[in-house]
């Protein structure tokens, strides 16, 4: 994303204070600026009014258990913008930053990881629900910065630049069902050795990060974007292709994909299939019509048609809810490992 003004924010509904701008002025860390939720508010309508991406939002307070029920009175945290600096790399604006580099690729879906343009504005999510303070990268020249400063100085900046992690899908296209190198799966240090490739859990856990930050997003028929608005099937196609896992675009087809799960076996991430929910199903061999995606403990998000598109929400109790039970097709999983 980006903003008419390299340093000011003033188009925000909120003030953003205490920015980190400059390298220069990275000694101390930017201070997250909180917002206090209104009657009729959704993260969706907060994150649009103070023109920040939503999945930011979402990953700022991770203190919320279910980001589609929020109440009046409570305290948000909003992103911190950042300003992208000459040989700043998403990686070292992480590690600067204490976040991880899939934390900030989630929060700034719209920005080219490989390809930071200089007064570029991306968003920090300080909290953010995945963030953990990452080690400094590794250099061999001992002048080079690797304090807290947010892009450090030329030579050290330069080396890692190429070297954040990959954006996810970015370098490689899977076949459904095996996914490509997720979010940050791949980062390498500056000095080149590479990190540990995130665990099948992690990227689990990845995907519904990434998919909760579109809550309250509006239902769309036929639509697969942000901006138009999901329907269920493109909700998940989205959200899935985000990490290199290419998915057919409609639900019928996506029941076919992967490998099929028994509901004991069920793990997030997993698809939820759903047949005969509409006049269209008698289409499908499988009449599948509706797909959300498990998220444990009962639990599914999906981009739903219901009491006037609401959109992307969170169900909880799937397997207890009758229509549900009634409706439940299978499920299926398409990440593997």
């Amino acid at each position: 994303m980006r903003r008419p003004s390299a340093w000011m924010c003033t188009a925000l509904t909120i003030t953003f204070a205490a920015l980190g701008q400059a390298t220069v002025w990275a000694s101390s860390e930017p201070q997250p600026t909180t917002y206090t939720v209104h009657q009729g508010d959704t993260l969706y309508r907060i994150a649009t009014a103070n023109h920040v991406p939503l999945s930011a939002v979402v990953l700022a307070n991770p203190q919320l258990s279910n980001p589609n029920q929020i109440a009046p009175g409570e305290t948000l945290t909003l992103p911190t913008p950042y300003i992208v600096q000459p040989g700043d790399t998403v990686y070292l604006i992480a590690t600067s930053h204490h976040l991880t580099v899939s934390a900030i690729l989630q929060a700034n879906p719209g920005i080219q990881p490989l390809d930071l343009l200089v007064g570029e504005t991306i968003y920090l999510p300080i909290p953010a629900s995945n963030s953990a303070p990452t080690p400094p990268p590794a250099t061999a020249n001992p002048t080079s910065s690797t304090g807290p400063s947010a892009s450090g100085s030329g030579p050290s900046s330069t080396t890692g630049t190429g070297q954040s992690a990959t954006s996810a899908g970015a370098s490689s296209t899977s076949s459904a069902g095996q996914p490509a190198t997720s979010a940050g799966a791949s980062s390498t240090s500056s000095a080149g050795q590479s990190a540990t490739p995130v665990s099948q859990a992690q990227l689990r856990q990845a995907i519904l990060t990434y998919a909760k930050s579109f809550l309250g997003t509006p239902y769309t028929w036929g639509g697969d974007t942000p901006q138009t608005g999901f329907d269920c099937s493109g909700f998940v196609e989205y959200v899935f292709a985000h990490f290199g896992i290419q998915l057919p675009r409609e639900s019928h087809d996506q029941a076919t994909v992967g490998t099929p799960v028994s509901m004991a076996n069920l793990q997030p991430g997993d698809l939820l299939f759903f047949s005969d929910t509409d006049s269209n199903a008698a289409l499908y061999a499988n009449h599948v019509t509706h797909v959300g995606i498990y998220m444990g403990n009962g639990a599914m998000i999906e981009s739903s048609s219901a009491h006037n598109g609401e959109g992307v929400v969170i169900v909880q109790n799937v397997f207890q809810n009758p229509y549900y039970v009634a409706h439940y097709y299978g499920a299926r999983d398409v990440i593997g490992g």
